[in-house]
């Protein structure tokens, strides 16, 4: 016991020398903000997609990568929970400086694996009149039962999960380190789509399909972040304010993500 606790005080210590660590406000910060919040360890480069595939979607607002890790350990970050809930709270603190400096403004968060649950964490400790609009969880690791009534009040859209049943991380190494919020043995919203006990009709369920390989989202961990299927898919949720609540295959939306299919017709 002793030594867990001085675990704790080392990571709150660890806290507050990098809570001025937050993601810097560049010039496109004035049109919009995307908090991108990585896996486990901040090891994976998915903020590179996401920024590739927005702005080919024709988003002029910053997308700023959060690192939420103090451990950059893997195993460690998704055992020890309390490390995403520092995480989160750092993270509240950068969604509420942004919209402090930049009032009126659009903010979005997009979260992968572990990260989609740092996103939620934080929503719930924001205070009062502090919204975002949506909330992209990609191949998450919160379980599928969470439930997410404190974040919903500060979120003006809704949440969209995309999952996929053959995330081999999901359905194997996750189950036995157990689900970002601590639920051992059991299936993360990223196997099975999030379906939390209350606020269900605020989210928003993608199954992987097959054609989405053609945009490089093959099922996996990660390459949901592939910046083709960001581009076509997971920019509708950003580039507008809401988004529809089942995105549609149309000939009007595929203009608006440039897919040549546009030119052809259904």
């Amino acid at each position: 016991m002793a030594r867990w606790a001085l675990g704790l005080t080392l990571l709150a210590e660890l806290a507050v020398l990098v809570g001025g660590c937050g993601p810097e406000f560049g010039p496109k910060a004035k049109n919009g903000i995307t908090f991108y919040v990585p896996g486990v360890g901040n090891f994976d480069r998915g903020d590179a997609g996401i920024r590739e595939g927005l702005e080919r979607a024709g988003y002029r607002g910053q997308v700023a990568r959060f690192n939420w890790s103090y451990s950059f350990n893997p195993a460690l970050d998704q055992t020890v929970r309390p490390i995403a809930r520092l995480g989160a709270a750092r993270l509240a603190d950068a969604i509420q400086d942004y919209l402090t400096r930049y009032p009126g403004r659009e903010v979005n968060l997009i979260g992968l694996s572990a990260g989609s649950g740092v996103a939620i964490f934080a929503l719930e400790r924001l205070k009062p009149n502090y919204k975002v609009n949506n909330v992209v969880l990609i191949a998450s690791s919160l379980h599928y039962r969470y439930d997410i009534s404190q974040a919903l009040p500060h979120i003006r859209g809704k949440i969209y999960c995309y999952y996929s049943p053959q995330d081999a991380v999901l359905t194997g190494p996750m189950k036995v380190f157990g689900t970002i919020d601590g639920v051992l043995f059991d299936d993360g919203a990223g196997t099975v789509g999030l379906q939390p006990p209350r606020g269900a009709d605020r989210v928003v369920n993608i199954r992987w399909r097959p054609e989405f390989e053609r945009y490089g989202y093959y099922g996996g961990h990660i390459d949901g972040t592939s910046p083709a299927f960001v581009r076509h898919y997971i920019a509708r949720h950003i580039v507008s304010p809401t988004g529809p609540a089942a995105p549609p295959e149309t000939d009007a939306t595929r203009q608006l993500a440039g897919d040549p299919r546009a030119a052809l017709g259904d």
